[in-house]
């Protein structure tokens, strides 16, 4: 699979910059920002924890249903839980303490190729964007400990419902495709990356897709998906023995 560029539009006068979209999670930083966030919420007040319990068997039913309506279900259920009786304010700055932890210096999560990839996008003048199932708060604040300034983020959108925060349009699967579009990105874009195969539509919605070290049967149904038009790039970049 050829892993390089082809010449960018943006070095063209008049022409629209090339647009490059990336996923978050797996992507660029491993796990799952937004579910981490919230447990990371749970754990810091117990009583959330006591609160939710009783419910719990009733989300994991939910989440279990091969059906995207209960699963915004039971995704809404837990984000209520850990952020009941937190205002706006709070939710950002305590936002920032888990994105220090969790992409900061020192830790294992941030993933170079993907992060190489997209710095090399940046520096060519094209357009990129982060496109995450994870909620826009905590993306924000990822995207912001990785120093990523200049791209632009497309995620699940969050409202405020009897004290907490529950799950309004989320960006997965073909709605992240709709929201992308939503949000002005003209369909088909450049280029897009992905890990996973729940990102099919994005991947499909590109000229050119890579998956980054996407787990073997998330790379078989990626393959299967686009006829194999789909180059593979690993995690590290780094000099093997580290």
């Amino acid at each position: 699979m050829d892993h390089s560029f082809s010449p960018a539009s943006g070095d063209i006068p008049g022409q629209a910059p090339v647009i490059a979209v990336f996923d978050l999670d797996g992507t660029l930083v491993r796990g799952e920002c937004g579910e981490w966030f919230l447990r990371w919420l749970m754990r810091r007040r117990p009583w959330r924890l006591a609160l939710l319990l009783p419910a719990l068997p009733v989300i994991a039913t939910l989440r279990a249903l091969p059906n995207v309506r209960t699963r915004r279900a039971a995704l809404s259920g837990l984000c209520w839980f850990a952020t009941v009786g937190s205002d706006d304010a709070e939710l950002d700055r305590l936002a920032g303490v888990f994105a220090t932890g969790h992409a900061g210096a020192g830790s294992a999560n941030p993933m170079r190729a993907g992060l190489d990839r997209l710095r090399e996008h940046l520096s060519r003048g094209d357009r990129v964007v982060i496109a995450s199932g994870s909620g826009t708060r905590v993306v924000r604040a990822v995207c912001a400990e990785l120093g990523l300034d200049g791209v632009e983020i497309v995620a699940t959108r969050e409202r405020r419902r009897l004290g907490g925060l529950v799950v309004g349009e989320r960006c997965l699967g073909e709605g992240k495709v709709l929201m992308l579009r939503a949000a002005g990105i003209p369909v088909p874009f450049g280029y897009a990356y992905s890990d996973s195969a729940a990102d099919l539509p994005l991947l499909l919605a590109a000229r050119r897709r890579f998956a980054i070290s996407p787990s073997a049967p998330h790379l078989r149904r990626i393959m299967a998906g686009t006829d194999g038009d789909c180059a593979v790039l690993p995690w590290r970049t780094e000099p093997s023995g580290r």
